[in-house]
């Protein structure tokens, strides 16, 4: 399929700052240097919230050291979404975040809407297990630079206090919510106010009981969501789990959640490593008081897995009018990736970056042993929307409690998406 042809809307934000004058000091006016030169301005469309404060200060160095560019970093809430509607309307910023595999990449892909990165010297630096992700008809047209990981962040007093080990099984972990409740605490915090934070905690379920294959299978109507026990274990256990959240969970936000926890009001909290930032932020001891452990789905210690997938990717519209700086951006960013993982809280997709994160060290043994399963809904027909449609039917399944209703709710969704 041909790419259509669109005019660019004005918040493109192509700016040019034309300099008075020709340069000569004599004929400066007001004492402004007149031979200052254009600069490209590029917007990069990002959807991490919690990762503002490192772009800027990554932005920052790369303009004092290419005074020639400006980066204007463009941060909204539901980004993924607001950014699917800027490519249907030809509003495409010059550079962002973009996931591979995803439903969302392919089609943007086939509709020769992305910049061509294949052959770029910084694509060797980037692990290829991870870059080869991004290849769609023999080439790439995104770079990976960090990735994701969720698991359990937990309180190290409160489990010291009532003597309780990390656990490393389904079984041992249920204990342990019910010793911590018993105890008087909260064994859990969630804000599942928040669509996307529904996600958070029970994909962890589905990415356990399927893989890629399952879901190739799945998108072509060869596996039902109704009447498989896979399925129906893991909604069983998405309400066991929920039993033991804090009372108001369902009226508590992402940003309420996160406070809570960094407070110390619970003793366990379900949520990705991109989380860190933000809770550092609420509490200067957040690295003495806190750990985290993989989330152990299963009874056997080896089958648990840690979903991660690629974090900050980056990708450039096949029509900015930077193309060349816009690369030199994200070359720099792949050169800073150890400065980005430091600061981030996140593992790198960079070759040679070290993981020197305190907390990360707890899910460092599944990353390195490749203990751990992609984004599930990076596999689904249907991409951004599919993946709404799933958050908001698991936040009326967390309020109705009706695992019956649940699934035959995602069996329509995802028939929906279907071909």
């Amino acid at each position: 399929m041909k790419k259509l042809l669109y005019v660019l809307s004005s918040s493109m934000v192509i700016l040019s700052l034309t300099a008075c004058g020709n340069g000569n000091d004599e004929e400066s006016t007001n004492g402004e240097n007149s031979g200052e030169e254009d600069k490209a301005t590029i917007e990069f469309f990002q959807v991490k919230p919690e990762a503002v404060e490192t772009f800027d200060t990554l932005i920052e160095q790369f303009e004092s050291e290419n005074p020639e560019i400006e980066v204007d970093q463009n941060t909204v809430p539901d980004g993924m979404t607001v950014l699917t509607t800027r490519f249907s309307t030809g509003d495409i910023p010059d550079l962002f975040i973009t996931y591979p595999v995803e439903s969302d990449y392919v089609l943007r892909v086939n509709n020769d809407y992305l910049l061509d990165m294949t052959d770029e010297s910084f694509i060797d630096n980037i692990n290829p297990e991870i870059q080869d992700l991004y290849l769609e008809n023999d080439r790439m047209y995104g770079a990976a630079l960090s990735l994701n990981a969720n698991g359990i962040l937990y309180n190290k007093a409160i489990f010291e206090e009532h003597g309780i080990d990390i656990p490393n099984t389904w079984d041992e972990f249920t204990s342990v919510l019910e010793e911590l409740e018993n105890a008087g605490e909260t064994p859990v915090i969630m804000g599942n106010q928040n669509l996307d934070q529904t996600s958070v905690f029970n994909l962890n379920f589905i990415a356990q009981k399927f893989d890629a294959d399952y879901w190739e299978r799945f998108n072509n109507g060869e596996e039902s969501v109704v009447g498989d026990p896979d399925w129906e274990e893991a909604a069983e256990k998405m309400l066991e789990v929920l039993d033991y959240a804090q009372a108001d969970h369902m009226g508590t936000d992402y940003d309420q959640g996160n406070q809570q926890f960094a407070n110390g009001e619970g003793a366990m909290y379900f949520m990705g490593a991109w989380v860190l930032p933000t809770l550092r932020g609420m509490n200067d001891n957040f690295d003495e008081e806190f750990g985290y452990f993989p989330f152990p789905q299963t009874n056997d210690p080896e089958e648990n897995v840690t979903i991660s997938g690629v974090d900050v990717g980056l990708s450039i519209s096949a029509d900015s009018e930077y193309p060349e700086e816009s690369l030199k951006f994200v070359e720099f960013l792949i050169e800073e990736a150890q400065q980005f993982s430091n600061m981030d809280g996140s593992f790198s997709a960079v070759e040679g970056v070290e993981v020197q994160d305190e907390v990360l060290q707890g899910l460092l043994p599944h990353m390195e042993n490749n203990q751990i399963k992609n984004w599930p809904n990076h596999y689904w027909a249907g991409g951004t929307a599919a993946e709404a449609d799933f958050r908001s039917h698991s936040q009326n399944f967390f309020n109705h409690e009706d695992p019956e209703q649940f699934l035959s709710d995602l069996q329509v969704m995802f028939e929906s998406y279907r071909n």
